[in-house]
């Protein structure tokens, strides 16, 4: 393999790069699959319920997406607690023009606890949305019980729900 040296100064100066020259970007013009905005929301209030309807938690978060066609990737983490029997957790999505939408493929929801421990257990949600909107959207963790009494955020444990835009 050859080797070559540059002597001098030979490749002149590199001109700096400052953000006045990175201004007029469109969200059409950066390439697929790039994360151009992340909010999120962490709340420790815990939640006790009884209910085998999905119920709102303290967990949500709005996002606005830049462009219609953008995908909103949505993580969660949570604890979840229920003796003996099923604990389901899902999120919603509501922005104007609909009601709440359970982005859940089937009714059992993105998460489930089966216990009967003395402890919470942790849940962590992935899922990639396609709202279809630039309307301010709110993605909301809901929760419920097949029986008996269940908790979210148990023992005060901090949940998370982070809502990524993705440029496709």
């Amino acid at each position: 393999m050859a080797l070559t040296k540059v002597i001098g100064s030979g490749l002149g100066e590199i001109p700096a790069i400052s953000g006045a020259n990175l201004t007029g970007f469109t969200v059409s013009q950066l390439p697929v699959n790039t994360i151009i905005q992340v909010v999120q929301t962490q709340d420790a209030t815990e939640l006790s319920t009884t209910s085998t309807s999905y119920t709102t938690s303290t967990l949500a978060q709005a996002i606005t997406l830049a462009d219609n066609t953008n995908k909103v990737l949505i993580t969660v983490s949570a604890s979840l607690y229920i003796g003996g029997a099923f604990m389901y957790a899902t999120v919603y999505r509501n922005h104007s023009g609909i009601s709440d939408t359970d982005i859940a493929p089937s009714s059992a929801g993105l998460a489930q606890l089966h216990a009967g421990g003395t402890q919470g257990d942790p849940i962590a949600i992935t899922f990639l949305d396609d709202p279809q909107t630039t309307n301010e959207i709110t993605y909301t963790v809901m929760v419920k019980v097949q029986s008996g009494t269940g908790y979210f955020g148990i023992n005060a444990c901090m949940s998370t729900i982070t809502c990524m835009e993705i440029v496709v």
